[in-house]
């Protein structure tokens, strides 16, 4: 169940406020980027292999910001974002 308000977390943030780095989407949940990137970053990364998500790459491989697929945005995720922002 965390698990699935995680992902509708991530989602409309995303939706809302476009592409960002996992540390600037946990601090807006709200959430301590120390504590919580890690946990954070393993559901995106879920997100990422179902095809939901995606990360630019920066020059040494790692993921700069994130974003979502605008083929994966549901009706359902539209209506979250619009009620949670």
């Amino acid at each position: 169940m965390l698990s699935t308000i995680i992902r509708a977390a991530v989602r409309s943030i995303l939706i809302q406020q476009g592409p960002m780095t996992c540390s600037n989407l946990v601090h807006a949940m709200g959430l301590d980027p120390r504590r919580h990137k890690g946990t954070i970053h393993a559901v995106m990364v879920d997100l990422e292999e179902e095809g939901v998500l995606d990360a630019i790459r920066l020059s040494n491989g790692k993921r700069g910001a994130w974003f979502i697929y605008p083929d994966a945005i549901r009706k359902r995720d539209r209506l979250v974002a619009a009620l949670v922002g």
